[in-house]
C-alpha cells in the first residue's frame, strides 16, 4: 500500500518535530499555564510573596496538594473509595484511604492552622504584657562591637510569668512539630492513591 502525499508529509513532520512541540501540545501547555497551573502550588496559609524557610514550605506544599486533591478531584465522586478496597495502615489498623486523607485534611485546616495558632497567640500576648525592660549594653570583643541584652524585669512576678509563657510557647512548638512530622509521614503513605 502506497502512502499518500499528505501521509508522507505528516510522517516526515512527526519525525522532525518532537511530540511536545506539536501545535496541539503547545496549545495544551499554554492553556494549562493560563487557566490551570497544575504544577504550580501556592500554599494558602503562607504569606504571599514573602520569604519562607524550606522547612516551613515543605509541609505547606504537601498539605496544599492534599487539599487541592480533596477539594477538586476527590470530592465529585469519580472513584468509589469504599468499593475500591484501598487501605493504609494507621497506628496498627487498616483504614480506608479516603477516610485517612479526609482525616489529614481536617487536621490541617482545623487544628494545625487554627488551634495551634490561637493558643500560641494567647501565650505571646500574655508574655508581652510582662515584657522585660530592653536595655542593650555594648560589648567589645577583639575590636568588634556587639550588643548584649540582659532582661531586667519590673518585679519577680513579671519575670516568672514571662519565663513561664516563653517555656509554654517552646513546648507548644515542640508538640506541634512532632504532630506535624507524624501527619506528614501518614500523608506520604497516601501518595500512591492520589490520582483520579
Amino acid at each position: 500500500m502506497r502512502k499518500s502525499f499528505w501521509d508522507r508529509i505528516r510522517y516526515t513532520y512527526w519525525g522532525l518535530v518532537p511530540y511536545d512541540w506539536r501545535p496541539k501540545q503547545i496549545y495544551y501547555r499554554f492553556k494549562c499555564w493560563i487557566w490551570k497551573r497544575y504544577t504550580t502550588i501556592k500554599p494558602r496559609y503562607l504569606n504571599f510573596h514573602t520569604w519562607c524557610d524550606r522547612c516551613e514550605l515543605l509541609p505547606h506544599a504537601m498539605f496544599e496538594i492534599l487539599s487541592k486533591f480533596i477539594e477538586e478531584e476527590c470530592s465529585p465522586g469519580h472513584i468509589d473509595w469504599e468499593g475500591s478496597g484501598h487501605t493504609v495502615e494507621v497506628n496498627g489498623k487498616q483504614v480506608n484511604i479516603r477516610e485517612e486523607m479526609q482525616c489529614l485534611y481536617d487536621w490541617w485546616h482545623n487544628t494545625y492552622n487554627k488551634e495551634y495558632e490561637e493558643v500560641h497567640d494567647i501565650l505571646w500576648k500574655e508574655a508581652h504584657k510582662h515584657d522585660p525592660i530592653r536595655e542593650e549594653k555594648e560589648i567589645e570583643i577583639h575590636g568588634e562591637t556587639y550588643y548584649e541584652w540582659k532582661p531586667e524585669f519590673k518585679n519577680k512576678e513579671d519575670e516568672e510569668i514571662w519565663r513561664c509563657c516563653v517555656r509554654a510557647c517552646s513546648k507548644l512548638e515542640e508538640i506541634q512539630n512532632r504532630d506535624l512530622e507524624e501527619k506528614m509521614t501518614r500523608l506520604v503513605k497516601c501518595r500512591p492513591y492520589m490520582w483520579t
